[in-house]
């Protein structure tokens, strides 16, 4: 994206939240229902604008909910549509299961997908209880009552830098280091809900699905909380265990400015009415 605007063109970015139910995820695909396709045919169709592209903080799996993904895309405003009124005309362009939060005319040079110092992601659990089904398709429902206590000590493990090749869905996608920074992973319990907070600078591709089931693995007693320092040592996706399903997490947080992880407070449920 280049960093001096063009003539006319005007630099946006939205937050936006969205149930991921009916996406194949968030990167467009060919014949696939995708929140940055439907994202971008709307804003090209209401822009005029058949060559726009958006950009997202976080590339979401199929299924996968966000709180707190980051856009950004850059167009020139038709002269019918003021500034001020084009957040809630969007809205009412997309889909019922997308939402523009916010919006702002960013006159810095802003790529969502590059600007950004990181991501906080919740994965919600119900341990062996079912729930109201109203929320059933944002909680992993496990068939029996976990160890929270080796969860925790677990994830106490797991948290730092470490090479994470062992719980990417595909490490071989990675074209960099499958070195990561996991600043927090703490596993919280609230109103018989489980939770799993993951806070880093960055992810590898279903990193967090692939701790969250490995979390689960342990806690229904099929591995000793020591068994995490080989598994990572391994540097092999064989060596852990099943990735969690996607309909338990949420993109929670995108973080904007250095050092903004460390007053992050995840909130709980993150399907709650007032969460996005």
């Amino acid at each position: 994206m280049p960093a001096v605007l063009q003539e006319n063109l005007t630099r946006w970015h939205l937050k936006i939240c969205y149930k991921g139910t009916g996406f194949y995820g968030w990167q467009v695909q060919p014949q696939q229902r995708t929140v940055q396709g439907e994202l971008r045919t709307r804003l090209r169709l209401m822009l005029r604008a058949p060559d726009l592209k958006v950009w997202g903080s976080s590339r979401t799996d199929a299924g996968v909910h966000a709180l707190d993904q980051q856009v950004s895309f850059e167009a020139v405003m038709p002269s019918d549509i003021p500034l001020e009124e084009f957040p809630a005309r969007l809205n009412r362009w997309l889909p019922d299961d997308i939402i523009v939060k916010s919006a702002r005319i960013c006159p810095e040079p802003f790529n969502a997908r590059y600007d950004n110092f990181g991501k906080a992601y919740t994965y919600c659990l119900s341990p062996g209880v079912k729930v109201n089904p109203l929320f059933a398709d944002f909680v992993w429902r496990t068939p029996k009552p976990l160890d929270i206590a080796a969860m925790r000590e677990t994830a106490a493990i797991l948290q730092g830098e470490h090479d994470f090749a062992s719980f990417a869905a595909n490490p071989g996608r990675e074209v960099g280091s499958t070195v990561r920074n996991l600043h927090r992973l703490q596993v919280l319990e609230q109103d018989g809900l489980l939770y799993i907070n993951a806070v880093g600078d960055s992810f590898l591709y279903k990193m967090v699905r692939g701790l969250t089931g490995y979390l689960v693995h342990v806690g229904a007693g099929h591995a000793k909380p020591s068994d995490a320092e080989a598994v990572l040592a391994a540097r092999d996706r064989s060596s852990a265990a099943d990735s969690a399903p996607p309909q338990g997490l949420f993109l929670a947080k995108v973080f904007l400015t250095p050092g903004e992880w460390q007053s992050y407070q995840p909130i709980l449920p993150p399907f709650q009415f007032t969460a996005c």
